[in-house]
């Protein structure tokens, strides 16, 4: 399960070579193919499709989904099979894994072989949109997932004043700390600020008799987009800092808050603080102090031999004179534009999100259960709370209530990958943060200048 969940954020594999075909055959214009982010080894899908509802149906619907692991589905089929009862029909669950879902998407229509509804990642959505991929859902159901989530995550799947389907699972970064290893440095609080996070890490780091660092202070992820970008930016809001302008025109986050950011980062790498061939693996298993990472991964955490009670969370770091703000994403549910059912599609969805009598929704239980995620929709979180309140869940949800979510732009995973790509040269000390911001940002310009002709 924990090997799932690291795969499934880690690596969002775009199709290079299907992507132009796709929007030259459906007539989208201004999107061009996205970069494709690294990849590993996924889990392997069910061999077959699943199909959920009565035989006798006059409907039958194709969803795809990522999530062919068979516990996901031992918890997810039993939903799927009650919401296809009440609509009428029969629905053939496709899953691939994760860093095959966004080829399959685009493959499928291109060769005519679109499914019915998909479950995707929001960061898609300029893509999707620019290539007429989507059908715009009903008035009321746009109406039912405005009163129904937070801003945020309305946000998130918005997108050209368009809400494009209902948000499921929901996610925001914070920082997450090894309990023991602040306890043995007499770390007594939770640092809040940069220069708190920089005097705790100097004082949880550790170094062998060769004096390599065998216990880091914090820890940088590299090597996966998400990772490099997603903590970065939360320290840049949280710097006051801007991403790109709000006309989407230019990028905004080599300016002074951002360089600002990146030299915090470099202030840890030079104090001795982080030991940059440390991954995700050595902070599950105690190596490292902090670290900023999305709350999915506490799946990791709670399966890892420390135990969950062994970590905790706290707000992003902010420098001083600012507020902490976090980072969100979502996932979503979507209609394709071909679907000859897309009516009964939407009231599939619309069902799998329904409160049921007071209780939480079939998603806010799947969510919760199968992936140990953070629903969306505001009833669920209420009627889940025992489950997303713990210790380590609670700051996560309480980050939601000023969170920002990832920036929507058209290029974004394009502007995504060569940003990572700069700050991890500047890590390496290959070129200064103003020197790698400013490469990063006239790409992104390049890239925005390209999606408005």
């Amino acid at each position: 399960m924990s090997h799932y969940r690291i795969n499934r954020r880690r690596f969002l594999q775009a199709s290079a070579a299907a992507l132009p075909a796709l929007i030259a055959a459906c007539g989208g214009a201004g999107t061009s193919t996205p970069t494709a982010p690294q990849a590993k080894p996924a889990i392997t899908p069910t061999a077959a499709p699943h199909v959920s509802g009565p035989s006798g149906a006059s409907v039958t619907l194709t969803v795809l989904t990522h999530w062919g692991d068979q516990s996901l589905l031992k918890a997810l089929t039993p939903w799927f099979e009650e919401c296809a009862r009440k609509v009428n029909v029969r629905i053939v669950h496709q899953t691939v894994a994760f860093d095959q879902l966004l080829t399959k998407i685009m493959t499928g229509r291109l060769g005519g072989q679109s499914v019915d509804i998909y479950h995707f990642y929001n960061l898609w959505l300029p893509d999707f949109v620019g290539s007429d991929l989507l059908a715009p859902p009903p008035v009321d159901v746009v109406d039912d997932i405005k009163s129904s989530y937070g801003q945020g995550s309305v946000e998130g799947v918005t997108y050209n004043g368009q809400v494009w389907g209902y948000p499921t699972e929901v996610d925001s970064y914070q920082l997450i700390y090894n309990k023991r290893i602040f306890d043995e440095a007499g770390v007594d609080e939770v640092p809040k600020t940069w220069d708190d996070v920089r005097a705790a890490a100097k004082r949880c780091t550790k170094k062998d008799s060769n004096g390599k660092i065998s216990q880091a202070g914090f820890m940088l992820i590299k090597g996966w987009d998400s990772g490099v970008v997603h903590p970065w930016l939360s320290l840049l809001w949280s710097n006051g800092g801007e991403f790109v302008s709000k006309d989407y025109s230019r990028a905004l986050f080599n300016q002074q808050p951002g360089v600002q950011t990146l030299g915090f980062e470099m202030d840890l790498i030079n104090d001795g603080s982080v030991n940059l061939g440390f991954g995700l693996e050595d902070f599950v298993s105690g190596k490292a102090a902090m670290t900023i990472m999305a709350n999915w991964w506490g799946a990791s955490l709670r399966a890892s031999s420390l135990g969950i009670k062994s970590f905790g969370s706290a707000p992003i770091p902010y420098n001083d004179g600012h507020e902490s703000v976090a980072l969100q994403y979502n996932w979503l549910w979507g209609v394709d534009k071909n679907s000859p059912h897309a009516d009964i599609a939407w009231k599939f969805i619309e069902c799998l999100n329904s409160p049921r009598n007071g209780k939480a929704s079939p998603m806010g239980e799947y969510l919760t259960t199968g992936l140990n995620a953070l629903p969306s929709q505001l009833s669920d979180q209420k009627a889940l709370a025992n489950r997303i309140n713990d210790p380590f869940i609670k700051p996560f949800v309480d980050a939601l209530r000023n969170a920002r979510t990832e920036p929507i732009i058209p290029g974004a995973q394009e502007i995504k990958t060569s940003l990572q790509k700069q700050i991890e040269a500047a890590w390496y000390k290959q070129k200064s943060p103003k020197e790698a911001l400013d490469t990063a940002a006239q790409e992104a310009d390049r890239i925005l200048k390209e999606k408005r002709q």
